[in-house]
């Protein structure tokens, strides 16, 4: 990633962290103004988000720094913590909301009193939340096309924006339809409307985060990159030893953040000079880049396949 692009990524992070900053107080305000629980979920998504942000702009800096002693391969692997513990923040505070609203609904069955709902406030909310999480998706992903298309901070943050806005589109609407129910039949659910709002968002967009979360676990574990990503790791390897003395054994590739590390295992044909080594590290390394985008490219000359035990 270019100077520019990192500082793109930089500005793109920055505004929306005091975006979420903000939808958080209004989430806040409104759970209190209208005695919802969705609302206050909505606001605490935005309050994570902007806590998160300022984590990703400190990562943003961390991953440009050069490998060194501590970290040879680079800091890359600080990008896939970050969105590995981020979901996983995300899923708490779903469960959380959910457990609440169960809880809700078992006292009100049992007879106990629930407060109010003041769907005044609620409109209003959902309209400004709506509009701002859009426009910050579109920022984010517009940012994240500028800046190259490789950045995971600014594709997770596009995510959780457009997930922030289907919540508050999901609560506020919800919740206004609940109110219509009153004075028919159905005019006992208007109570707990709130909490079956909660339950039915956090069933529509769980899948999401967990996904996330089961995707970067899989980069931290240090597991292959996509099928079609190693096939075409693969392609190149062999090409970049065409010619040369050397025997393709395997290609291991692994995507870390938005780097992926590629390690060609090759078996001399015969005797090999270290600067034909360098060679063919340099023309896969370059291959790569065209091909996949940050590469971090690495040549080990063996006997045998690394993935068969030895005899």
């Amino acid at each position: 990633m270019t100077t520019d692009d990192s500082s793109i990524e930089r500005q793109s992070l920055q505004l929306g962290k005091w975006a979420n900053l903000a939808m958080a107080a209004a989430g806040v305000s409104a759970a209190y103004a209208s005695n919802s629980d969705a609302m206050l979920v909505d606001g605490l998504y935005s309050g994570v988000n902007f806590v998160s942000a300022i984590v990703a702009a400190r990562i943003s800096q961390s991953i440009q720094a050069p490998p060194d002693s501590r970290y040879p391969f680079g800091y890359d692997a600080y990008e896939a913590i970050y969105v590995k513990y981020r979901a996983l923040v995300l899923l708490g505070i779903l469960a959380f909301a959910m457990f609440g609203a169960v809880s809700k609904i078992i006292r009100y069955a049992g007879g106990g009193e629930v407060p109010e709902l003041n769907f005044g406030p609620i409109v209003i909310y959902m309209i400004a939340m709506v509009a701002t999480c859009l426009g910050l998706a579109f920022w984010h992903h517009r940012n994240w096309r500028r800046s190259g298309g490789h950045s995971e901070l600014l594709r997770t943050e596009t995510k959780a924006a457009m997930v922030d806005g289907i919540i508050s589109a999901g609560a506020g609407g919800g919740l206004v339809g609940a109110a219509l129910l009153q004075g028919t039949s159905l005019a006992f659910l208007v109570p707990i409307s709130d909490s079956i709002v909660v339950l039915v968002m956090c069933g529509c967009i769980v899948r999401q985060p967990l996904q996330i979360f089961l995707d970067s676990l899989h980069e931290v574990a240090g597991g292959t990159a996509a099928d079609d990503v190693c096939a075409k790791a693969r392609t190149l390897a062999e090409e970049a030893a065409k010619g040369r003395q050397v025997e393709v054994l395997e290609v291991a590739t692994i995507k870390m953040g938005r780097c992926y590390l590629i390690f060609a295992y090759l078996k001399p044909k015969a005797a090999v000079t270290a600067e034909e080594i360098d060679a063919i590290r340099i023309q896969l390394t370059t291959a790569c880049q065209e091909a996949l985008g940050l590469v971090k490219a690495e040549v080990i000359i063996t006997a045998q396949s690394p993935f068969v035990a030895p005899t």
